[in-house]
């Protein structure tokens, strides 16, 4: 919001001051007052505290150019045309003319109510309003949200129409004949306005971040957990082969002097072809003997090459 932008919920119920030094307390901002005609506001009432607790003071009526904001305080300026009589004649407007917006209906053209006039956003040079927030109670707001709606779609002040106007006067009852009605009309585009923050919306919002925790915290566990399943299983295979592949080595090479040792005594036994059993079977038993040596031999061996 930019910097020459105010509202009426800013000012309302802030500590007015004035006074030669500024420094003597004049009451409290009490309600913003409106332009007639205009989408525009013209100044804020002051409410007085009565004098001596028993006096009631008249409300003071200050334009905006009428003050300076000090400290988060409402100074007066030390000018004639800064309050009352002297703010009107400047603006040239008809106080009892002016119309006080907050409170009052929002009325489409069709005539359907959006809600009552809530936060006002103005210029706080040129009372030109920017948007007017439509309030429809604190529970329709929580359960449906608010809708702004822009200067654009805003049609003005219209009497006849709305809710019983005051005339301004605490404690004074008006005549049945004396009672007006009015209301701000706005367009009917103002219904196509989405309202924000509901508790629908902010159910979405708050769904979306679980979702979002999800995706970026339990999800990367969980993909981090079978990474390192994955990489762990794979580790214990290439373990495992390895092994594997050390004892097929071991194995083979036994294995191959296993072959060495026999086929000599084998080739040997072949070659005599002895004519008597009896003989060749005594000439038989050394060369069995000299394979299991060997047999036994390069097991050792290969065991403790092993190990």
């Amino acid at each position: 919001m930019a910097s020459n932008l105010m509202t009426n919920d800013e000012l309302r119920g802030l500590r007015v001051l004035g006074g030669k030094k500024g420094t003597s307390s004049i009451g409290k901002v009490r309600r913003m007052v409106f332009h007639p005609r205009e989408r525009r506001v013209v100044g804020f009432i002051v409410k007085r505290p009565d004098l001596a607790l028993m006096f009631h003071r008249k409300d003071l009526f200050v334009q905006l150019q009428g003050f300076d904001m000090v400290d988060g305080r409402v100074v007066l300026r030390q000018s004639p045309d800064a309050t009352d009589k002297g703010a009107c004649k400047a603006l040239g407007i008809d106080y009892d003319s002016c119309v006080m917006w907050e409170g009052l209906p929002l009325m489409t053209e069709s005539g359907e109510t959006l809600g009552m006039v809530g936060t006002v956003t103005f210029d706080r040079e040129t009372g030109a309003i920017s948007t007017v927030l439509a309030d429809a109670g604190a529970t329709a707001n929580t359960l449906l949200g608010k809708r702004v709606i822009p200067a654009s779609l805003i049609k003005g002040f219209r009497r006849g129409i709305g809710v019983a106007l005051s005339n301004g006067n605490d404690g004074a009852e008006q005549e049945d004949d004396e009672i007006e009605y009015g209301a701000i009309l706005v367009s009917d585009a103002a219904k196509d306005i989405p309202a924000e923050g509901s508790v629908a919306e902010k159910a979405g919002a708050a769904t979306a971040v679980a979702v979002n925790k999800v995706n970026t915290t339990v999800k990367p566990a969980v993909s981090n957990a079978a990474k390192k399943t994955t990489q762990a299983v794979g580790q214990g295979v290439r373990a495992v082969g390895k092994r594997a592949e050390e004892t097929k080595d071991a194995f083979s090479g036994f294995k191959e002097e296993y072959r060495k040792a026999v086929s000599p005594k084998e080739g040997a036994s072949a070659s005599k072809a002895p004519v008597k059993k009896a003989a060749s079977a005594k000439k038989a038993a050394p060369t069995k003997k000299n394979m299991f040596a060997a047999f036994k031999d390069e097991y050792d061996k290969a065991r403790h090459g092993d190990e």
